[in-house]
Formats: structure tokens, C-alpha cells, sequence
């Protein structure tokens, strides 16, 4: 055992380095070939009317990887006049591929700019809000979509680049997925045009139909900075839920390659949602556990996060999943409602797709019609 810990302190000032500089040469070849992929869709698409959707998710969180099959979903389904290219943020921020200025170049009034939705204007980390803003600097007149964002930021300096840059793209429509954030956004954006509009995975609500036998309970929790409870806390909770039924403790991380997830994005977004079909009730700090336990008929309560996103979010579904949606006090308030809704036989675990009714469907592509129609003939 000594001669082990011996020869890991010898050996890991020499493999850490190693290991980055293969995952670093690995990530670039990957941007090349997207990079290669813009060129090529550029050189094919010259004179047509294009969407290039950027920001495409390129981790194994599975609800962001739900937004990504969405939109996608979105585009094939309402945007079929349109053509379509899908880029990563890694690729887009690169100075080393020029991927901006060559879009600058190209850029036609005909053409649209789709942003990634998800907790993405923010300053917490990540590349996405760079993203935007060398878009929005460098392209000011590009119309620009952003889906549904998370907004949240930390310092004021930050807040105010951020709102200057977005401003002078007036032609942008901003999409809020909370009403916290929809107010951060109508404060800095006055220039733009804001709504207030839910995540696109609630357009998967409704699509599903399950009779599985429900005998658990979920615990989908959150294991990283965002987390608001302790690990005490959450062990404790949940022992005190095994005494209403057995308890699956999980998350919405997948193992799986993003390579592989991507050729059979559908397939693992469905059995995603599917996982929750057996449970009595989901009690969950992660804002796309809360949808896809809805999508799947599943009761869900929400406990907190350390930001507003996930408890705000559960507004969009009051006076329409009554019965399915909870916000609890804290981890107690959590364990009497899991009793009661376990004790309940009423639910008939049938949900309305009222989101993609109301939101997405033909509704986004009116509202896109609208507004980036209205500009161009303007």
C-alpha cells in the first residue's frame, strides 16, 4: 500500500500535465472540425436563408442536452425554409479559427442567430455569455434569438458589459425562462425586446403516455456548487423517505460519451424522461428533474437550489399541473408532502402538452415571424 501512494506522489506531477495536453489537443481537433463544418455550410448555403444555432450543448448534462434536442426538434419541425447549422461556444470564442469574423462577412438580413438556452447569462463561468457578446459586438444588426436564459450575476461590472454589448444588437429577441430573471433582463435591456417564456423541455409535456407500476421514490439531486442543502442533510432526508417507500437517489448526469449521446440524442432524452415514470414522486434541486418528472406524470417536489432558477421556474406550472407541483419550505416541509402525495390515489399521472400548445410549436415560429419578418421589412 506505501509502495502505491509512493509511486502515485512520483508519477502525478508527471501524468496530470500528460493528461491535460491530450484532453487540450483532444478538444482542439474537435473545434477544427467543427470549425471545418462552418466553412463547408457557409460555402453550401451561399444566397439561402440559414439559422445558425450556436452554442450547442457539448457536456453530458441531460437537461441541457433535452433543451439542445428541442430546439433541434423545433428547427426540423417549423423552420423547414430555413437552413440550419449548429455550432459549439468552444468553437465560436476561438480567436485562432476567426469563426466571428468570418460570420460577420457572411452574414445576410435574411439570415437568423439562435442562441443555446439554459443558465447561460451569467457570470459564473463557462463560455456562452462571451459568446453572445462577441456576436452582439461584432454583428450588431444580426436578429438574434435567444431561447429561454437563466439570468444571474455576481458582480455589477460584469451585469453592465453585459448590457451595453446586448443593447446595441436591437434586433435581438430575449427569452427569460423566470420571472426573476425576466426582470434582471427588462432592467438591462431596455433597448431590446424581452418576454418572459418557459424552458423548451416543457414542450416535451404532454408527449407521454405510462402505465409502470409506481412504487418508488426519486431523490434527483444536485452534487456541485449550486447545491443549497448539505450532504448530511440530504442523507437524513433521505432515510426519514424510506419509511414511506424505497428511495432511488440520481441526478441528470449522464456517463455516457457526448459522442455517443448526440447519435442517439432522442433515444437517451426519452429514456431519460422514461426513468421517472416509476416513481410515486420525484423530490429534486434540479430545474430539468422537475420537467422531465412532469413529462413522465410524475409528481414532483422542488427543494432549493443555491440560486432562484429552480424554485422561480415552478411558477409556469401553477393553474396548470395542480396537484403535480411543489415548492418546499425545506427538507421537513419536503417529507410531509412525499407522504402525502404517496398516500394519494387520485393522480392519473395524464398531463396536457400545454407549453408546446401555448409556447413552442407554431406559437415560437409566429412569434419568430414577427419579429425578425417585421425587421426585415422594415
Amino acid at each position: 500500500m506505501k509502495q502505491k501512494s509512493l509511486l502515485h506522489r512520483l508519477i502525478a506531477p508527471i501524468g496530470h500535465p500528460v493528461k491535460q495536453y491530450f484532453v487540450e489537443r483532444k478538444a482542439e481537433e474537435m473545434q477544427k472540425r467543427d470549425f471545418a463544418q462552418f466553412v463547408s455550410f457557409l460555402q453550401s448555403t451561399k444566397g439561402k436563408k440559414r439559422i445558425f444555432y450556436l452554442g450547442v450543448t457539448a457536456h453530458c448534462n441531460l437537461g441541457d442536452l433535452a433543451q439542445h434536442y428541442c430546439i433541434c426538434r423545433w428547427l426540423d419541425k417549423y423552420c423547414g425554409d430555413y437552413e440550419i447549422g449548429k455550432f459549439e461556444s468552444d468553437t465560436v470564442v476561438n480567436p485562432h479559427l476567426g469563426f466571428v469574423e468570418i460570420l460577420e462577412r457572411s452574414y445576410s438580413p435574411d439570415d437568423v442567430i439562435l442562441f443555446q438556452s439554459g443558465y447561460t447569462t451569467q457570470d459564473l463561468g463557462g463560455n456562452h455569455e462571451l459568446m453572445h457578446r462577441l456576436i452582439a459586438d461584432n454583428i450588431p444588426a444580426a436578429k438574434v434569438l435567444m431561447m429561454p436564459q437563466t439570468v444571474f450575476f455576481r458582480e455589477e461590472k460584469n451585469r453592465e458589459r453585459t448590457a451595453k454589448s446586448y443593447n446595441a444588437c436591437r434586433n435581438m429577441l430575449f427569452l427569460a425562462r423566470d420571472m426573476v430573471s425576466y426582470g434582471q433582463a427588462k432592467q438591462m435591456f431596455p433597448d431590446l425586446k424581452v418576454l418572459a417564456y418557459p424552458d423548451i423541455v416543457t414542450s416535451l409535456i404532454g408527449s407521454f403516455d405510462y402505465d409502470n407500476h409506481r412504487d418508488k421514490i426519486f431523490l434527483c439531486r444536485r452534487d456541485d456548487g449550486e447545491k443549497f442543502y448539505s450532504e448530511a442533510d440530504l442523507i437524513k432526508l433521505r432515510d426519514q423517505l424510506q419509511s414511506i417507500a424505497p428511495v432511488v437517489v440520481g441526478d441528470t448526469q449522464s456517463k455516457a460519451s457526448i459522442q455517443n449521446i448526440r447519435a442517439n440524442l432522442q433515444q437517451y432524452v426519452e429514456n431519460e424522461i422514461k426513468k421517472y415514470s416509476v416513481f410515486k414522486v420525484t423530490i429534486t434541486d434540479r430545474y430539468h428533474g422537475t420537467i422531465f418528472s412532469l413529462c413522465a406524470g410524475t409528481p414532483v417536489i422542488i427543494i432549493k437550489s443555491n440560486d432562484h432558477k429552480v424554485v422561480t421556474g415552478a411558477d409556469w406550472f401553477k393553474g396548470v399541473y395542480d396537484g403535480y407541483v411543489y415548492v418546499a419550505k425545506d427538507l421537513d416541509d419536503a417529507y410531509h408532502i412525499a407522504e402525502r402525495i404517496c398516500n394519494d390515489m387520485s393522480l392519473s399521472h395524464k398531463m396536457s402538452p400545454y407549453f408546446e400548445q401555448n409556447y413552442y410549436g407554431q406559437a415560437l415560429r409566429k412569434l419568430f415571424d414577427q419579429t425578425f419578418l417585421a425587421t426585415h421589412n422594415s
